[in-house]
């Protein structure tokens, strides 16, 4: 993907996070100076991270330097997030990885809910969590589905309806209850492969070294497999927005009914 896309698509979660922020007392337009920092958490996986991409064009950069300019306080940012992380488990998990590791490097752990554990540590006061700002679910898959012209658009449906459903409203409800006054914006996934992406010799291998027919299956060309995967993230798209969204609805609708403000908010990036 081009960086003018990747720019484009994380300036619209920055949008977002101000939005959300701004309807809520924490961004009042008159705030003193004196006033505490915000705080931004970031939780998750490559997107969130922003795998391949100067600071300056990350999404949780961009939020940040966006909220600085529009409250005139300072923003401080905690990026536990990195490359291929999964969800992992919600109940109390033990940390799996202890050495700080590059978050370019692609690796499955820390899970984002051990990257919840680090940031309880770290927070002396968890209630002054301002925002959250997570992703996850694309690694329980594992992408390289996503690149395997062998599947279809319905099996590729049933995996976003149970790895970005029920385990993702398990870890939004952790991350709410964990931080009790962030606001929480958890961010979709593109297409893998589109239209526009480049049909350079390079995607043509890298698409027929992911494909595994089952014995017997008739060539197919160059054409048709990309054709397929085109039509493989399609699904992908819209059935892990829609999933992520209904998560984040059904979370949101739980605390409000308990009395809370608004807090859970989905972005399509």
């Amino acid at each position: 993907m081009k960086l003018s896309a990747h720019f484009a698509r994380h300036s619209l979660v920055a949008v977002a996070a101000l939005s959300f922020l701004l309807s809520s007392s924490v961004c009042a337009q008159n705030v003193p100076s004196a006033e505490r920092p915000l705080n931004l958490l970031v939780l998750g996986d490559s997107i969130l991270w922003g795998q391949g991409l100067k600071e300056e064009h990350k999404a949780w950069h961009q939020v940040e330097t966006w909220l600085e300019q529009t409250t005139g306080r300072e923003v401080r940012a905690k990026i536990e997030a990195h490359s291929g992380a999964v969800i992992g488990s919600t109940g109390n998990p033990p940390d799996s990885s202890t050495v700080w590791i590059d978050g370019e490097i692609n690796r499955a752990v820390p899970t984002v809910n051990e990257q919840i554990n680090y940031a309880l540590r770290s927070y002396s006061d968890r209630s002054q969590v301002d925002l959250v700002l997570v992703d996850g679910c694309i690694n329980d898959i594992d992408a390289r589905r996503l690149l395997n012209a062998s599947n279809t658009p319905a099996g590729i449906r049933e995996l976003a309806q149970a790895k970005c459903g029920a385990p993702v409203e398990d870890l939004l409800e952790r991350i709410a209850a964990s931080f009790p006054n962030a606001h929480v914006i958890i961010t979709g996934y593109y297409p893998i492969i589109s239209e526009k992406t480049s049909n350079d010799l390079f995607m043509r291998a890298l698409g027929k070294r992911l494909y595994t027919p089952a014995t017997g299956t008739p060539r197919i060309s160059d054409k048709e497999l990309r054709k397929r995967l085109i039509a493989i993230s399609k699904e992908w798209y819209d059935a892990s927005n829609e999933k992520l969204a209904s998560a984040a609805r059904s979370v949101d609708a739980g605390l409000t009914a308990s009395g809370s403000r608004q807090r859970i908010l989905f972005a399509k990036v």
